[in-house]
């Protein structure tokens, strides 16, 4: 398999991650927002605050923001080309993960667990919405990578190896955010304070490495915050979402375990079997199915050795799970591409276990047959839950039926599989959910979905039907697209009645934009008849004589 796996980890990157860039203008989902505050900085020339609205905006660092200035600065107002950059850096992560699987796992292992994340439903989402977080990921398991060796690596080079990883680090703080940099030694600290091995602590230097971190990164915090002050420390901890609305704390470790299940699937399905497979000891120990030592092994090492250093990772990876969920539970109201961190682990602990699998089907066959009845149930439910989520957008309807039969069939094949005495070919079968289906929903459900999650038909409309200067009244704050695509002054009121006859246009009219929700409400306050001049499933446009 070995021979093939780049080949086909290539195949997936382009169905997964590649397919369909171009079919959709800027949507709401993040990138239309961070596209906006590349175009603002950009024009004010401002390098330290980021700018939405003419404000500032403290949400993430402001090199954050950095590939979006790039990608603008060479290629204008492409959607393509900055969700191409994104995708690029998704393709980073995977050679990363499958490079820490292949040195502590085995080669064939390390292809597994590349292959099992690029088919995990947050990578290609986080690929497509949040390309902060992909960075983000990225820049953490290096740092996670650098501390495993501390621990199962060779002792040669630790220091400079050490540096590095730290100095990573410091970047990942100083470009996303403290919990997404602090999570990599919590998941050390996490292993090491349970399997109390106290001198691999003192190996990894933490205080000296969270020197390294705070001097990358505390010129531009410390900037920030001589310059705005409590309001930018009180949005500090919780970046790269610090602006979403704040959720109820105690929903934390609900919120943490429903981002992982949804972001791993379908393979959430085979992570429990891989987390409790950590701690099997795979080749020093195999009892009746003992035989020559497998062809990984080279002659004259000590599996007890080897097989004790497979252990411990694995392990390792199961804190690094936990610790990056911490996070999750910690921001205000995350969304699912949160989660991402935490998916390399479970891919590597999956890939571990499909590698062993391969090796030996029987020994394995047990607990991945109740994986793919679990995939089998959770697809179902997925399955049949798609139609209601998109049960107001009639144009979406014929793609969510074909993902919805997409998502039925690919979630029974490894259980068919399975059941026909097929144990590899339904292992491999558990990534055609995403495989199959992110192709699918790139292609057909988004593009029949854009009115719903973009403004971009409405603020067309009002260049057409406004005058050039009219402004436009807004009941809620205005969604990204609108005010990338638009060029007319958006007011947000907090009161509908007094504002219309003060906002009128030059041809008389007020122009105003509301969710379908608020329109009985707003034709209320309008106490004339509204003229009603696109209506979309996000936004309607409309424009009333008042006063």
């Amino acid at each position: 398999m070995t021979r093939f796996a780049p080949v086909l980890l290539a195949t997936l990157c382009v169905a997964v991650l590649f397919t369909g860039l171009d079919r959709v203008g800027w949507l709401d989902t993040r990138e239309a927002r961070d596209a906006q505050v590349a175009r603002e900085m950009l024009r004010r020339r401002e390098a330290l605050t980021p700018i939405y609205g003419h404000a500032a905006l403290f949400e993430k660092p402001v090199l954050a923001y950095a590939p979006e200035v790039v990608v603008r600065t060479l290629a204008g107002d492409s959607p393509q080309r900055s969700r191409q950059l994104r995708a690029l850096f998704a393709v980073f992560l995977l050679l990363g993960i499958a490079s820490i699987g292949a040195r502590h796992f085995g080669l064939r292992a390390g292809w597994l667990a590349a292959v099992v994340l690029v088919t995990s439903v947050g990578l290609p989402l986080a690929a497509r919405a949040d390309g902060t977080q992909v960075l983000g990921t990225l820049l953490g398991w290096v740092g996670a990578a650098g501390l495993a060796d501390v621990v199962f690596g060779r002792s040669a080079g630790r220091d400079a190896r050490l540096i590095v990883t730290y100095g990573v680090l410091g970047i990942t703080l100083a470009t996303i955010g403290p919990l997404a940099a602090l999570w990599p030694l919590g998941g050390l600290a996490l292993y090491l304070g349970l399997t109390r091995s106290r001198g691999a602590w003192r190996r990894a230097r933490p205080l000296a490495g969270l020197a390294i971190m705070a001097g990358l990164s505390l010129p531009w915090y410390g900037a920030m915050l001589e310059r705005h002050g409590l309001p930018f420390l009180a949005r500090l901890p919780f970046f790269p979402y610090a602006i979403e609305p704040a959720g109820a704390w105690y929903a934390g470790p609900v919120v943490a375990t429903r981002a992982l299940v949804e972001g791993c699937f379908p393979w959430i399905a085979l992570l429990p079997a891989a987390m409790l497979h950590a701690g099997t000891w795979w080749r020093a120990r195999r009892g009746p199915l003992a035989g020559a030592p497998a062809p990984s092994e080279r002659p004259g090492s000590d599996p007890n050795a080897r097989e004790q250093r497979e252990e411990g990772m694995a392990h390792y990876l199961i804190a690094c799970v936990f610790a990056a969920l911490v996070p999750v539970a910690i921001f205000k109201s995350p969304p699912l591409t949160a989660a991402l961190p935490a998916l390399p682990a479970a891919a590597l602990l999956c890939g571990r276990f499909l590698d062993h699998l391969f090796e030996q089907p029987a020994r394995l066959a047990r607990p991945l047959g109740g994986a793919v009845r679990m995939l089998a149930l959770a697809g179902t439910v997925a399955a049949l839950g798609l139609p209601l989520v998109t049960a107001a957008v009639r144009d979406a309807r014929p793609g969510v039926r074909v993902l919805e039969a997409l998502l039925l069939a690919t979630s029974w094949a490894p259980f068919l599989a399975h059941w026909m005495g097929r144990t590899r070919l339904a292992a491999s079968l558990i990534a055609l959910p995403v495989a199959l289906g992110a192709p699918v929903a790139s292609l057909v459900v988004v593009p029949a979905l854009e009115d719903t999650l973009s403004a971009r038909r409405v603020a067309e409309s009002l260049a057409e039907v406004a005058p050039e200067r009219a402004p436009l009244l807004l009941v809620d704050p205005a969604p990204p697209t609108l005010r990338f695509y638009g060029s007319h002054n958006l007011v947000v009121a907090d009161s509908l009645a007094p504002a219309l006859p003060r906002l009128r246009a030059a041809d008389g009219m007020t122009y105003l934009a509301f969710t379908p929700a608020r329109e009985p409400g707003v034709a209320r306050a309008a106490a004339a008849p509204l003229e009603i001049l696109l209506r979309t499933p996000s936004l309607v446009l409309a424009r009333v004589r008042a006063g």
